[in-house]
């Protein structure tokens, strides 16, 4: 009777032994580090709940360069693996399977690898784009744990507030584009400058918020950069202030196409001419290479590889865009992936031999463009 109390006890011991560590992970290679919770998304939020502690959330990608390395190195360090251990219910999430793709929406999950402290409500507490260090994981670890710099702490100083702290509005900038919230920065971007006095644009710290982060022709402040450059030019230098208008004009042509629901591209012809316009009657250095960038794109954008093709050949041969090596394959490569009419595609075989001719053009590009040139000749038929 003794012995088989004792053998039913084994097997409840072995099985509940064998269930934890169905659930948790320590890592990949088997090291101390990071033990992860492979149970169900619903089960993670009950056990965050049941333990009163964040979630921790590893947003990854099979593809993913960055979180392949995090996983190797940052995740299996012994200082790390004990603190997120401790404080911690720790999760591992594919982006391009369930319940990830689900979540990828809904934590706004745009770039990989992202990092996230949630709490038991699936709260957003903290969160980061990009691969971390132990330093850097540790920092914004205890950052989450202890609620101070957070990005949802932000997020409601921000609600009382406003823009109305020019200090805060800089630490919150920050803390949003380590988190990747574009949409948002835009958004306080917008409001800062809409109230704020012109003529302090001119100070430095404004200045440097405009140089980074306004990226749109229409934004107030850059509106009156445009109409001011010369006391711009005397505070900071031609050079600085001409390469600003120039770059801002640059992005905004290579963003003239509205994305639809179904994935294709329309574009969109106010915008466009909107955007034409104002290079036309501002100052701006090297207008026609900007409009000519500016095609190449939208007809790459919208698929019109005829198009694309006779722009890029028509702008290379009137000396406008570059004709570097690296330009020049960045040219051709897209006809590679995409186009299948063997004309355009010897074409781009074309682009491939400037590059070539390219006098001290290292092996390597020199390979590359060879390597190019086989596949657009090998592929492609007459249509």
């Amino acid at each position: 009777m003794y012995t088989k109390l004792t053998i039913v006890l084994l097997l409840m011991l072995f099985s509940v032994s064998n269930g934890v560590k169905a659930n948790t992970d320590s890592n990949e290679d088997g090291k101390a580090g990071i033990s992860f919770n492979h149970a169900s998304w619903d089960e993670v939020l009950e056990e965050a709940n049941k333990q009163n502690k964040l979630i921790f959330v590893d947003c990854y990608t099979s593809w993913c360069g960055p979180c392949k390395m995090m996983a190797k190195t940052t995740f299996t360090e012994k200082e790390v693996g004990a603190f997120f251990n401790q404080h911690f219910v720790n999760v591992k999430l594919d982006m391009e399977k369930e319940p990830g793709i689900a979540l990828k929406k809904k934590f706004g999950v745009s770039a990989f690898p992202t990092l996230l402290f949630l709490d038991a409500n699936q709260n957003i507490i903290h969160k980061s784009v990009g691969a971390l260090n132990k330093e850097e994981l540790l920092k914004f670890a205890n950052e989450a744990l202890d609620g101070s710099a957070t990005l949802s702490g932000y997020h409601k100083k921000y609600s009382e507030m406003g823009v109305s702290d020019p200090h805060f509005v800089v630490d919150y900038l920050n803390k949003l584009e380590v988190a990747g919230e574009k949409k948002i920065i835009v958004e306080v971007v917008n409001a800062y400058f809409k109230d704020l006095n012109k003529e302090e644009l001119l100070k430095q710290q404004n200045w440097n918020l405009l140089k980074k982060y306004v990226h749109n022709i229409g934004n107030l402040a850059f509106q009156y950069l445009l109409k001011n450059q010369e006391s711009f030019i005397g505070a900071y230098g031609k050079k600085e202030v001409e390469d600003k208008v120039y770059f801002t004009f640059l992005r905004q042509g290579n963003q003239l196409c509205d994305k639809e629901e179904n994935g294709s591209y329309t574009l969109n012809e106010e915008r466009k001419q909107s955007f034409l316009n104002d290079l036309q009657e501002n100052q701006v250095r090297d207008k026609e290479m900007i409009r000519a960038y500016s095609e190449i794109s939208t007809s790459r954008t919208l698929g019109d590889w005829p198009a694309y093709v006779a722009a890029v050949s028509k702008y290379l041969h009137s000396g406008i865009i570059d004709k570097g090596a690296m330009s020049l394959y960045n040219y051709a490569l897209p006809v590679n992936r995409a186009v299948k009419e063997k004309s355009l595609r010897n074409e781009a075989v074309s682009w491939c031999d400037m590059g070539i001719k390219i006098y001290g053009l290292s092996e390597g590009y020199i390979n590359a463009f060879k390597d190019l040139k086989k596949q657009l000749n090998t592929v492609g038929s007459d249509q």
